[in-house]
């Protein structure tokens, strides 16, 4: 199979709206994930001999393609065994609690084990909903206490039509191969004047320039920045109430990307290890991460009356 030139937009829809910026092979993508998850993810590339980065030229929106390429139930029971894939404490899950009110109705979309929902609702006093595909997870979020409907947002946006006060979403957009369908269903259950909220990874940031297998398929199949989030307000009934970034929290990583973009592999980077310059810039990074943009983007809209 050859990548074509051009292929419709699954964000705007518009026919060879998409064209090629870059190819992948995909025995590199499966070789990382076997080396680096232990995961053999050759179901999901079969017949595909590479993967392309296409971008929408209406929305700045790039994504991968074929869209077949998207993982399984299999990867993410392999990847939910790493420590980091639950994390009970998320900076986007905190920056979003400032923008409930007591009373409010949420549907957290991916609510994993509940992590966000429990604060909503202890700490703002909401009345919350996740919706949640993996049966471990969800048991653990009823646990806490927290509403959990093991089905697609689909299903739940046709018996909760205009529902909800605040939806919800937290790196999850980013999985999804038809991010219109899934924008769509959100917009169905919020209710007009109602806030819905994402949390993707930042890709204006340093995760552009990271050699990093899960920023891609089978796992990532959309690379959403700034701009293309912004430009959602042309396809959709929502206008942008907030953007926030991330602080810098991942300074190993970010400080590793940027040595392995600046620094030639050369004497020049012998002698940056020698003279001491990865103690001063990481010092530097420590100083200044509350300055520095880092992994997620936090995006709130306001669904139009």
């Amino acid at each position: 199979m050859s990548l074509p030139s051009h292929v419709n937009s699954p964000l705007s829809g518009r026919e060879h709206a998409a064209a090629l910026k870059e190819r992948r092979p995909s025995a590199a993508i499966l070789e990382k994930y076997r080396s680096e998850f232990g995961y053999d993810a050759a179901r999901c590339f079969e017949g595909v001999p590479e993967v392309g980065i296409y971008e929408c030229e209406d929305t700045g929106f790039r994504f991968f393609y074929p869209l077949s390429v998207v993982g399984d139930e299999s990867l993410y029971r392999r990847l939910e065994q790493f420590p980091w894939n639950y994390k009970d404490d998320k900076w986007e899950h905190d920056a979003s609690l400032s923008y409930l009110r007591p009373g409010q109705r949420v549907l957290d979309v991916g609510c994993g084990r509940g992590s966000f929902l429990h604060k909503a609702q202890t700490q703002r006093g909401a009345i919350v909903t996740g919706i949640e595909l993996n049966r471990s997870a969800a048991a653990f979020a009823r646990e806490r206490g927290v509403k959990v409907a093991e089905e697609l947002l689909d299903a739940h946006a046709a018996a909760h039509a205009l529902h909800y006060d605040v939806v919800t979403s937290f790196q999850v957009l980013e999985h999804v191969p038809d991010p219109h369908a899934f924008i769509s269903d959100c917009l169905r259950v919020l209710k007009p004047g109602g806030m819905l909220i994402y949390g993707v990874p930042n890709n204006d940031g340093f995760l552009r320039y990271a050699d990093a297998p899960l920023n891609g398929p089978p796992h990532h199949m959309g690379l959403w920045t700034r701009r293309s989030l912004a430009a959602l307000c042309s396809l959709f009934p929502i206008d942008v109430r907030a953007f926030e970034i991330e602080p810098l929290a991942e300074i190993d990583w970010y400080q590793a990307v940027s040595e392995a973009r600046y620094l030639p592999r050369d004497w020049r980077r012998w002698l940056y290890y020698r003279l001491g310059g990865a103690k001063l810039v990481r010092r530097f990074l420590v100083d200044n991460a509350s300055t520095i943009a880092g992994h997620t983007i936090l995006v709130v809209f306001e669904k139009r009356a």
